[in-house]
């Protein structure tokens, strides 16, 4: 009887193909459109996490501002701003060094300026002012040239990510030529190699341009510490030291903890609070994607009801039940809604083919969810046909065979 109520509603399909795939349309939207989210958030999530285990265990990032605890997603958090207060001192810098078991210490502060090359400016991006062992501690090399060294702490050398030798410079190596900042003229001597994006450091190399500390003090101004990097003697250990600079760090700020003192799993953690709370969100998307999906096949039933009135009048004349009626009617939304999910599958999985080869993004789409998701799409078209179809059931075969459509 199933076998036959699916022949009977491939063939209504296939009678007004056009109207099917209009009805069709909010399955397939939701269906692709929630997969290709997913995706992205499960393929930049392991990204990031592939990133953040690729740093070394024991660096600890200092940041200004307290982190605030993880909260639900609301409207509320949407609508309020990462207002983090505080800021770190060149004295949390020294006296961060001085903590037992910490191994070396790397400032990051911002520098104000638009560094230029031969009347051109390059304003995209972020000067930055620091020590020699910032390549060892984020692990990052240098492609061309080197970093600067201790002894190269005053002199005026500078070293560049990629974005900002191609867009600057127009070459891929420019080590020898100069740029300057604010009149003062800095040697190029090391170009980064590119960055992979979203490490534990929050730091984009790429469109950077390295200072030795010494050095851009000459420049005037104020250098405000953004982050500072941490290297504990051992791994083992990176959580007492953790521990044992905040309440260094808690002296220097009179006893307020407006900073935050992070470590590898903790960033990692973080992340995956993130991720998880746009999945919520996701989530909530696709249910009104549904919704709009099932209102769509609910509409073209009850106008597919009153098409077939006589049809129905004939079938319950020859002896066809209330039952049959309803089961005839529920199947053509299950397929509408299958056939769908599957069109809504193929271009999800051919989107994503696409973003891989376009982007640096990696999307994944599990089977979990690809089953998962044709579930949801499956129960919305059975919903969406059950009270089309109770309605085509409840008719009266005497005045359907009357009607003249």
């Amino acid at each position: 009887m199933i076998l036959e109520y699916f022949k009977m509603a491939l063939a209504s399909i296939r009678g007004s193909k056009f109207r099917s795939m209009l009805t069709m349309l909010g399955i397939i939207i939701g269906v692709s459109s929630v997969m290709i989210i997913v995706g992205l958030g499960e393929g930049v999530r392991g990204q990031v996490a592939q990133q953040v285990s690729e740093v070394s265990e024991s660096l600890i990032v200092i940041r200004p501002g307290k982190q605030a605890p993880s909260r639900p997603f609301s409207l509320d958090n949407l609508r309020s701003n990462d207002s983090r207060t505080g800021s770190l001192s060149e004295q949390d810098w020294r006296d961060t060094e001085k903590v037992e078991g910490v191994q070396s210490v790397v400032p990051i502060g911002i520098v104000s300026g638009v560094a230029s090359y031969d009347d051109v400016d390059y304003d995209s991006g972020t000067i930055i002012a620091t020590t020699s062992p910032l390549p060892d501690l984020l692990e990052q090399p240098v492609e061309f040239g080197a970093f600067f060294t201790p002894e190269e702490s005053r002199r005026q050398v500078a070293v560049i990510g990629r974005a900002v030798a191609d867009d600057l410079f127009q070459e891929a190596a420019p080590v020898g030529k100069s740029l300057f900042v604010r009149g003062q003229r800095y040697i190029v001597v090391g170009v980064f190699a590119q960055q992979k994006q979203g490490t534990f450091a929050v730091l984009n190399v790429n469109n950077s341009i390295m200072l030795p500390y010494e050095a851009a003090r000459e420049l005037g101004g104020t250098i405000q510490l953004s982050q500072v990097y941490v290297e504990a003697e051992a791994s083992r250990d990176v959580s007492s030291v953790a521990g044992n600079i905040t309440e260094r760090l808690i002296d220097n700020h009179a006893g307020q903890e407006d900073f935050t003192v992070l470590e590898r799993e903790e960033a990692l953690e973080a992340t995956n609070e993130t991720f998880y709370q746009l999945a919520v969100f996701t989530a909530g998307v696709a249910f009104i994607s549904f919704i709009v999906g099932g209102i769509g096949i609910m509409n073209i039933m009850f106008a597919t009801v009153s098409e077939r009135t006589r049809e129905i009048g004939i079938r319950k004349a020859i002896g066809a039940t209330s039952q049959q009626i309803l089961g005839q009617f529920i199947m053509e939304s299950v397929v509408l809604s299958i056939l769908g999910a599957m069109i809504g599958v193929a271009i999800a999985l051919l989107s994503s083919v696409l973003i891989r080869v376009t982007t640096d993004l990696q999307p994944i789409i599990t089977p979990r969810v690809i089953v998962l998701v044709s579930v949801i799409a499956i129960a919305t078209g059975v919903t969406s046909g059950i009270l089309p179809a109770a309605k085509a059931a409840r008719k009266d075969p005497i005045e359907s065979l009357r009607s003249q459509n």
